[in-house]
């Protein structure tokens, strides 16, 4: 479990408190500006809090460990990562897998099976530098999950990911919310942050919806109500009922 007890970055997020549970996929929902960055960047421990707030993961504070221990640990994928020039596809992903000791056999047979997901084969032999931002997010996105793959690295716990379906096509899109549910099935704590609302609450164990850098709303999908997705995104909705799935539709 990763607690979280009065984080704050002024002006940007907090004083926020509240737990995310290992074996859940969290998502993340507000507004740009909202705070979800920031709110990220600190439970990676890569922002301190102001004041005395703290981040700890099982017990451990987040603040004391170094970044190759934060690495063994935890994955992040931040958002507008800069690419090294000229690295091939797969070379990429041989870095993203340098925390944990380097390509491994393991490391292989990890990656052939996030390759079908995430279309993975035709990136491998190209320049970084000539792929769509889709498809440079769909290697990032892999390299992330492959760092904390509880099959190469049995110390994985936390899996962040802000805005992952940022130039996602659907069917990628559909793809990478469904691995991210199988990293939380193995028992890895996920949190990733979204703007379609609909997708959120079909696949989120729990949401949290960020306002003006407070947390407004926290729960299952039901938490989010026309009369929340008003006051925060000042859009009005109406709920349908489609074939079991309930829908927010703008009005």
């Amino acid at each position: 479990m990763l607690l979280i007890d009065t984080f704050l970055l002024p002006h940007r997020v907090g004083p926020i408190s509240g737990s995310f549970k290992a074996g859940h996929l969290t998502l993340l929902m507000g507004p740009n500006g909202s705070g979800k960055s920031s709110l990220l960047s600190g439970v990676a421990g890569l922002t301190k809090s102001e004041g005395a707030g703290t981040v700890s993961l099982d017990g451990e504070c987040l603040s004391t460990l170094s970044i190759h221990e934060l690495a063994r640990y935890r994955a992040m994928l931040a958002q507008d990562t800069v690419l090294p020039h000229g690295l091939l596809g797969y070379e990429l992903l041989a870095l993203g897998a340098e925390p944990i000791g380097g390509v491994s056999e393991a490391v292989c047979l990890t990656l052939a099976r996030l390759a079908e997901p995430l279309g993975l084969n035709s990136l491998y032999q190209r320049s970084v530098n000539t792929l769509s931002g889709g498809e440079q997010q769909r290697l990032l996105i892999a390299s992330t999950l492959l760092q904390v793959d509880l099959s190469v690295n049995p110390d994985g716990k936390l899996l962040l990911l802000d805005e992952p379906l940022a130039g996602l096509d659907w069917q990628h899109q559909l793809a990478t919310l469904r691995l991210l549910r199988e990293y939380a099935a193995l028992g890895l704590t996920v949190v990733a942050s979204i703007h379609d609302i609909n997708l959120a609450c079909q696949y989120a164990d729990e949401i949290w919806c960020l306002h003006q850098g407070q947390l407004v709303a926290q729960g299952p999908p039901e938490v989010v109500t026309p009369e929340l997705i008003a006051q925060v995104f000042s859009v009005t909705v109406r709920r349908l009922e489609q074939d079991g799935i309930s829908l927010l539709i703008p009005v």
